[in-house]
């Protein structure tokens, strides 16, 4: 086992995940993430815009995670 492949299992054996893994999302979630893509690249965003959007979509919800219906 590589370096790269101890040091990953280690890191999972000590941090568990906060979400489950893509397989298990729903069907709508690829499309949902294509359309935000799409929104990005029609409103012509730099990557580091692109990803501090994303970012802050993350923290929202993550904040209105109470509110919202999250399956």
């Amino acid at each position: 086992m590589n370096e790269v492949n101890m040091d990953r299992k280690f890191y999972l054996q000590q941090f568990q995940r906060d979400n489950k893994p893509v397989e298990s999302l729903s069907k709508k979630a690829p499309s949902i993430g294509t359309e935000i893509v799409d929104l990005m690249k029609k409103e012509d965003l730099t990557h580091d815009e692109a990803y501090a959007s994303l970012q802050y979509a993350y923290n929202l919800i993550r904040y209105e995670s109470n509110f919202l219906k999250l399956k």
